[in-house]
């Protein structure tokens, strides 16, 4: 298992959010963990761009799902909404998992998390990329 910072803890989610890609040549799985603290309410779509190669086009792509320690469920390509921010004390986490049997018949080698917006928001959050199922040892 490898954990990488794609967005450290800070406020985040006033622009629109895309990570770097990561490739997955050597990872069958990758779980986006997304942090939210307390703060005015708001909601963000996250969506899964993959493509092939550095120069393919970029498409959406579907994932699992799952809020804090929730039982993941399949998203399709048009992506999830979720809400930030909340009341003093509130601290939400998202999973978002991209595996390779989701990716089999899109011929994609590399993806990235992408957020829209939450205007004006001050909410302090941070992503975490967790890659894991190595095909072979790093």
């Amino acid at each position: 298992m490898k954990i990488v910072d794609l967005k450290v803890p800070g406020t985040i989610f006033s622009s629109p959010i895309s990570t770097n890609e990561i490739e997955l040549k050597n990872y069958k799985e990758v779980t986006f963990l997304i942090e939210s603290g307390e703060g005015t309410e708001g909601i963000s779509t996250v969506t899964i761009q993959g493509r092939k190669g550095v120069d393919g086009d970029a498409l959406d792509v579907p994932f699992l799902f799952a809020e804090k320690n929730n039982e993941f469920v399949e998203v399709n390509e048009e992506g999830q909404e979720i809400t930030i921010g909340g009341t003093s004390g509130a601290v939400k986490f998202y999973r978002i998992k991209v595996t390779d049997m989701l990716l089999a018949s899109r011929e994609v080698d590399r993806i990235k998390l992408n957020l829209t917006a939450v205007e004006g928001s001050t909410v302090a959050g941070a992503i975490y990329a967790i890659l894991d199922n190595p095909r072979y040892s790093e």
